[in-house]
Protein backbone atom coordinates (compact mmCIF):
# COMPACT_ATOMS: atom_id res chain seq x y z
CA UNK A 1 0.00 0.00 0.00
CA UNK A 2 3.01 2.42 0.79
CA UNK A 3 4.86 1.72 -1.75
CA UNK A 4 1.72 1.77 -4.17
CA UNK A 5 1.08 5.43 -3.03
CA UNK A 6 4.48 6.35 -3.67
CA UNK A 7 3.95 5.44 -7.30
CA UNK A 8 0.48 6.80 -7.64
CA UNK A 9 2.68 9.89 -6.55
CA UNK A 10 5.43 9.93 -8.80
CA UNK A 11 2.52 9.45 -11.74
CA UNK A 12 0.47 12.29 -10.83
CA UNK A 13 3.69 14.26 -11.02
CA UNK A 14 4.24 12.44 -14.67
CA UNK A 15 1.26 13.03 -16.93
CA UNK A 16 0.99 16.90 -15.42
CA UNK A 17 2.54 18.45 -19.26
CA UNK A 18 0.05 15.95 -20.87
CA UNK A 19 -2.69 17.88 -18.53
CA UNK A 20 -1.21 21.17 -18.14
CA UNK A 21 -0.83 23.30 -21.14
CA UNK A 22 -0.16 26.66 -19.26
CA UNK A 23 3.51 26.74 -20.10
CA UNK A 24 3.73 29.36 -16.53
CA UNK A 25 2.07 26.62 -14.20
CA UNK A 26 4.99 24.34 -16.30
CA UNK A 27 7.49 26.89 -15.58
CA UNK A 28 6.59 26.90 -11.24
CA UNK A 29 6.75 23.27 -11.54
CA UNK A 30 10.24 22.65 -13.65
CA UNK A 31 11.83 25.55 -10.62
CA UNK A 32 10.37 23.06 -7.92
CA UNK A 33 11.76 20.20 -9.38
CA UNK A 34 15.28 21.93 -9.49
CA UNK A 35 14.44 23.54 -5.64
CA UNK A 36 14.33 19.55 -5.19
CA UNK A 37 17.85 18.62 -6.52
CA UNK A 38 19.00 21.80 -4.63
CA UNK A 39 17.53 21.23 -1.16
CA UNK A 40 18.07 17.60 -1.25
CA UNK A 41 21.80 18.16 -1.23
CA UNK A 42 21.95 20.61 1.51
CA UNK A 43 19.78 18.85 3.86
CA UNK A 44 23.37 16.54 3.13
CA UNK A 45 25.24 18.73 4.66
CA UNK A 46 22.71 20.36 7.33
CA UNK A 47 20.07 18.48 8.24
CA UNK A 48 22.22 15.03 8.17
CA UNK A 49 25.86 15.85 8.57
CA UNK A 50 24.78 18.97 11.42
CA UNK A 51 27.09 21.98 9.92
CA UNK A 52 24.65 24.98 8.95
CA UNK A 53 24.80 26.06 5.28
CA UNK A 54 23.62 29.01 4.53
CA UNK A 55 25.23 29.75 1.17
CA UNK A 56 23.65 26.76 -0.62
CA UNK A 57 22.17 29.39 -3.20
CA UNK A 58 25.74 30.12 -4.22
CA UNK A 59 26.67 26.92 -4.46
CA UNK A 60 23.53 26.94 -7.47
CA UNK A 61 24.82 29.97 -9.06
CA UNK A 62 28.58 28.71 -9.48
CA UNK A 63 27.19 25.54 -11.15
CA UNK A 64 24.52 27.76 -13.72
CA UNK A 65 27.18 30.74 -14.34
CA UNK A 66 30.11 28.15 -15.16
CA UNK A 67 27.73 27.18 -17.32
CA UNK A 68 26.82 30.32 -19.01
CA UNK A 69 29.94 31.40 -18.91
CA UNK A 70 31.38 28.42 -21.49
CA UNK A 71 28.17 28.28 -23.42
CA UNK A 72 28.54 31.82 -23.89
CA UNK A 73 31.72 32.84 -24.34
CA UNK A 74 33.84 29.31 -25.42
CA UNK A 75 30.80 28.37 -27.14
CA UNK A 76 31.22 24.94 -25.24
CA UNK A 77 28.64 22.45 -25.94
CA UNK A 78 26.22 21.89 -23.08
CA UNK A 79 26.93 18.77 -21.54
CA UNK A 80 30.74 19.84 -21.79
CA UNK A 81 29.61 23.31 -19.77
CA UNK A 82 27.68 21.22 -17.32
CA UNK A 83 29.78 18.65 -16.45
CA UNK A 84 32.77 21.27 -15.85
CA UNK A 85 30.27 23.66 -13.95
CA UNK A 86 30.04 20.34 -11.51
CA UNK A 87 33.90 19.98 -11.08
CA UNK A 88 33.84 23.51 -10.22
CA UNK A 89 31.25 22.98 -7.58
CA UNK A 90 33.04 19.49 -6.07
CA UNK A 91 36.14 22.40 -5.82
CA UNK A 92 34.14 24.59 -3.95
CA UNK A 93 32.83 22.17 -1.50
CA UNK A 94 36.47 20.91 -1.06
CA UNK A 95 37.51 24.05 0.12
CA UNK A 96 34.40 25.05 2.48
CA UNK A 97 34.52 21.25 3.69
CA UNK A 98 38.29 22.05 4.62
CA UNK A 99 36.74 25.43 5.80
CA UNK A 100 34.33 23.59 8.55
CA UNK A 101 37.08 21.29 10.18
CA UNK A 102 38.10 24.39 11.52
CA UNK A 103 35.02 25.83 12.85
CA UNK A 104 31.49 25.26 13.53
CA UNK A 105 28.22 25.91 14.42
CA UNK A 106 26.91 29.68 13.67
CA UNK A 107 30.79 30.75 12.93
CA UNK A 108 30.22 28.08 9.67
CA UNK A 109 26.76 29.40 9.36
CA UNK A 110 27.82 33.28 9.12
CA UNK A 111 31.47 32.13 7.24
CA UNK A 112 28.63 30.47 4.54
CA UNK A 113 26.80 33.51 4.46
CA UNK A 114 29.85 35.54 4.02
CA UNK A 115 30.28 33.03 1.00
CA UNK A 116 27.39 33.81 -0.46
CA UNK A 117 27.46 37.94 -0.29
CA UNK A 118 31.14 37.29 -1.80
CA UNK A 119 29.59 35.29 -4.72
CA UNK A 120 27.01 37.96 -5.47
CA UNK A 121 29.12 40.62 -5.55
CA UNK A 122 32.01 38.69 -7.75
CA UNK A 123 28.99 38.36 -10.33
CA UNK A 124 27.98 41.71 -10.32
CA UNK A 125 31.17 43.52 -10.54
CA UNK A 126 32.66 41.18 -13.48
CA UNK A 127 30.47 42.60 -15.86
CA UNK A 128 32.68 41.58 -19.18
CA UNK A 129 32.48 37.95 -17.96
CA UNK A 130 29.18 37.65 -16.17
CA UNK A 131 27.27 40.67 -17.53
CA UNK A 132 26.90 42.30 -14.16
CA UNK A 133 23.95 42.93 -12.05
CA UNK A 134 21.74 42.51 -15.32
CA UNK A 135 22.86 39.29 -15.90
CA UNK A 136 24.05 37.08 -18.51
CA UNK A 137 21.86 36.80 -21.26
CA UNK A 138 21.99 34.51 -24.98
CA UNK A 139 22.35 31.63 -23.08
CA UNK A 140 21.22 28.88 -25.55
CA UNK A 141 18.46 26.83 -23.92
CA UNK A 142 18.16 23.35 -23.79
CA UNK A 143 15.48 21.99 -26.35
CA UNK A 144 14.97 18.20 -27.03
CA UNK A 145 15.46 17.22 -30.50
CA UNK A 146 12.23 16.76 -32.89
CA UNK A 147 9.61 18.02 -30.12
CA UNK A 148 8.22 21.85 -31.18
CA UNK A 149 7.50 22.46 -28.07
CA UNK A 150 7.72 25.27 -25.17
CA UNK A 151 11.13 24.40 -23.14
CA UNK A 152 9.12 23.90 -19.84
CA UNK A 153 7.28 21.13 -21.65
CA UNK A 154 10.32 19.68 -22.61
CA UNK A 155 11.64 19.09 -19.78
CA UNK A 156 9.23 18.83 -17.18
CA UNK A 157 9.79 15.31 -17.41
CA UNK A 158 13.66 15.13 -17.73
CA UNK A 159 14.08 17.34 -14.55
CA UNK A 160 11.18 14.87 -13.17
CA UNK A 161 13.50 11.93 -13.87
CA UNK A 162 16.46 13.77 -12.65
CA UNK A 163 14.54 14.97 -9.15
CA UNK A 164 13.89 11.67 -8.42
CA UNK A 165 17.28 10.14 -9.22
CA UNK A 166 19.38 12.44 -7.65
CA UNK A 167 16.67 12.19 -3.95
CA UNK A 168 17.61 8.39 -5.18
CA UNK A 169 21.14 8.68 -4.70
CA UNK A 170 20.88 10.85 -1.56
CA UNK A 171 18.73 7.91 0.18
CA UNK A 172 21.27 5.30 -1.06
CA UNK A 173 24.12 7.48 0.17
CA UNK A 174 22.15 8.15 3.36
CA UNK A 175 22.09 4.52 4.10
CA UNK A 176 25.54 3.79 3.00
CA UNK A 177 28.82 4.10 5.50
CA UNK A 178 29.16 7.60 4.46
CA UNK A 179 25.91 8.43 5.54
CA UNK A 180 26.40 7.13 8.74
CA UNK A 181 29.73 8.45 9.25
CA UNK A 182 27.86 11.93 8.68
CA UNK A 183 25.01 11.25 11.55
CA UNK A 184 27.67 10.13 13.89
CA UNK A 185 29.26 13.23 13.59
CA UNK A 186 25.80 15.28 13.70
CA UNK A 187 25.00 13.49 17.18
CA UNK A 188 28.70 13.94 18.79
CA UNK A 189 31.56 14.61 17.04
CA UNK A 190 33.92 13.93 19.60
CA UNK A 191 32.21 9.69 20.12
CA UNK A 192 32.67 9.61 16.64
CA UNK A 193 36.23 9.91 16.49
CA UNK A 194 36.40 7.38 19.31
CA UNK A 195 34.62 5.01 17.11
CA UNK A 196 36.99 5.64 14.26
CA UNK A 197 35.32 7.63 12.26
CA UNK A 198 37.46 10.67 10.53
CA UNK A 199 35.46 13.63 10.89
CA UNK A 200 37.96 15.85 9.49
CA UNK A 201 36.83 13.53 5.66
CA UNK A 202 33.47 13.13 6.01
CA UNK A 203 32.89 16.86 6.48
CA UNK A 204 34.34 17.39 3.68
CA UNK A 205 32.69 14.69 1.63
CA UNK A 206 29.29 15.87 2.80
CA UNK A 207 30.05 19.46 1.65
CA UNK A 208 31.50 17.86 -1.36
CA UNK A 209 28.05 15.95 -1.85
CA UNK A 210 26.09 19.55 -1.21
CA UNK A 211 28.11 21.46 -3.48
CA UNK A 212 27.59 19.05 -6.46
CA UNK A 213 23.79 19.06 -5.91
CA UNK A 214 23.44 22.41 -5.71
CA UNK A 215 25.87 22.91 -8.95
CA UNK A 216 23.37 20.44 -10.48
CA UNK A 217 20.79 22.53 -9.61
CA UNK A 218 22.54 25.76 -10.78
CA UNK A 219 23.07 23.65 -14.43
CA UNK A 220 19.31 22.93 -15.18
CA UNK A 221 18.19 26.44 -14.13
CA UNK A 222 20.62 27.63 -16.61
CA UNK A 223 19.61 25.84 -19.32
CA UNK A 224 15.66 25.57 -18.80
CA UNK A 225 15.44 29.53 -18.66
CA UNK A 226 18.80 30.76 -20.67
CA UNK A 227 19.69 33.29 -18.52
CA UNK A 228 21.37 33.99 -15.12
CA UNK A 229 21.42 37.18 -12.85
CA UNK A 230 22.84 37.99 -9.63
CA UNK A 231 19.15 38.59 -7.71
CA UNK A 232 18.79 34.61 -8.89
CA UNK A 233 20.85 33.58 -6.28
CA UNK A 234 20.92 36.31 -3.10
CA UNK A 235 20.85 35.49 0.66
CA UNK A 236 17.38 35.52 0.49
CA UNK A 237 17.71 32.49 -1.96
CA UNK A 238 19.94 30.89 0.29
CA UNK A 239 17.27 31.15 3.46
CA UNK A 240 13.95 30.10 0.88
CA UNK A 241 16.45 26.64 0.88
CA UNK A 242 16.75 26.41 4.59
CA UNK A 243 13.06 27.10 4.96
CA UNK A 244 12.41 24.28 2.23
CA UNK A 245 14.71 22.27 4.55
CA UNK A 246 13.20 22.72 7.67
CA UNK A 247 9.42 22.05 6.21
CA UNK A 248 10.87 18.95 4.74
CA UNK A 249 12.18 17.84 7.75
CA UNK A 250 16.10 18.01 9.13
CA UNK A 251 17.62 14.98 8.12
CA UNK A 252 14.74 13.55 5.84
CA UNK A 253 15.75 13.21 2.41
CA UNK A 254 12.10 12.12 0.89
CA UNK A 255 11.03 14.88 3.13
CA UNK A 256 13.13 17.62 1.56
CA UNK A 257 11.30 16.66 -2.17
CA UNK A 258 7.98 17.26 -0.44
CA UNK A 259 9.39 20.57 1.14
CA UNK A 260 11.26 22.19 -1.91
CA UNK A 261 7.55 21.32 -3.90
CA UNK A 262 5.53 22.78 -1.32
CA UNK A 263 7.37 25.99 -0.71
CA UNK A 264 7.91 26.67 -4.49
CA UNK A 265 4.25 25.93 -4.99
CA UNK A 266 2.12 27.39 -2.64
CA UNK A 267 3.39 31.53 -2.96
CA UNK A 268 1.90 31.00 -6.44
CA UNK A 269 -1.17 29.04 -5.75
CA UNK A 270 -1.93 32.09 -3.42
CA UNK A 271 -1.10 35.36 -5.93
CA UNK A 272 -4.44 35.35 -6.33
CA UNK A 273 -4.78 36.97 -2.66
CA UNK A 274 -2.72 39.91 -4.14
CA UNK A 275 -1.40 41.83 -0.71
CA UNK A 276 -2.33 38.88 1.86
CA UNK A 277 -0.62 36.85 -0.32
CA UNK A 278 2.72 36.71 1.69
CA UNK A 279 0.59 36.23 5.68
CA UNK A 280 -1.31 33.51 3.71
CA UNK A 281 1.95 32.25 2.51
CA UNK A 282 3.69 32.37 6.26
CA UNK A 283 0.61 31.22 8.10
CA UNK A 284 0.95 28.27 5.72
CA UNK A 285 4.18 27.27 6.65
CA UNK A 286 3.64 27.79 10.75
CA UNK A 287 0.06 25.42 9.75
CA UNK A 288 2.51 22.82 8.44
CA UNK A 289 5.13 22.49 10.94
CA UNK A 290 2.55 22.68 14.00
CA UNK A 291 0.79 19.42 12.13
CA UNK A 292 4.02 17.88 11.35
CA UNK A 293 7.06 19.41 14.21
CA UNK A 294 9.53 17.22 12.45
CA UNK A 295 8.39 18.39 9.08
CA UNK A 296 6.36 16.64 6.10
CA UNK A 297 9.71 14.01 6.33
CA UNK A 298 7.26 12.31 8.82
CA UNK A 299 5.01 11.49 5.74
CA UNK A 300 7.44 10.70 3.47
CA UNK A 301 10.00 8.80 5.55
CA UNK A 302 6.53 5.94 6.55
CA UNK A 303 5.24 5.97 2.98
CA UNK A 304 9.27 4.99 1.99
CA UNK A 305 10.53 3.22 5.06
CA UNK A 306 10.18 -0.99 3.71
CA UNK A 307 12.26 0.77 0.56
CA UNK A 308 14.87 2.43 3.15
CA UNK A 309 15.02 0.32 5.84
CA UNK A 310 18.13 -1.68 6.60
CA UNK A 311 17.46 -5.37 6.54
CA UNK A 312 18.51 -7.36 9.47
CA UNK A 313 21.63 -10.01 8.59
CA UNK A 314 20.37 -13.62 9.36
CA UNK A 315 22.47 -13.72 12.20
CA UNK A 316 20.78 -10.66 13.63
CA UNK A 317 17.30 -12.21 13.46
CA UNK A 318 18.29 -16.33 14.27
CA UNK A 319 20.25 -15.04 16.95
CA UNK A 320 17.67 -13.75 19.99
CA UNK A 321 18.61 -11.22 22.22
CA UNK A 322 21.27 -11.59 24.85
CA UNK A 323 19.68 -11.29 28.46
CA UNK A 324 21.19 -9.21 31.56
CA UNK A 325 23.19 -11.02 34.25
CA UNK A 326 22.34 -10.09 37.58
CA UNK A 327 25.78 -8.56 37.12
CA UNK A 328 24.84 -6.08 34.43
CA UNK A 329 26.23 -6.09 30.98
CA UNK A 330 29.43 -7.94 30.81
CA UNK A 331 29.20 -9.61 33.99
CA UNK A 332 30.72 -13.40 33.80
Amino acid sequence: MRRTSVVLFLGGLAVIPFLVHNPYYLHVLNLALINVIVVVGLNLATGVTGQIVLGQAALMGIGAYVTGVLMVHARVPWWLAGFLALGASALVGIGLGAVSTRIKGHYLAITTLGFNEIFRLITVNETPITGGPSGMTGIPQLRLAGLRLHPDQQLYLPLLVLSVAMTYVAMRVYRSRFGRNFRAIRDNEVAAEVMGVNSRTAKIQAFVLCSLWGGLGGVAYVLLVGFVAPNNFTIYESIRFLVMLVVGGLGSIPGSYLGALLITILPEALRAWEQYYIAAYALGIIIVLLGFPRGLGAVADWFLEPATRTPLSQAQRASPPRPETEGGLGAP
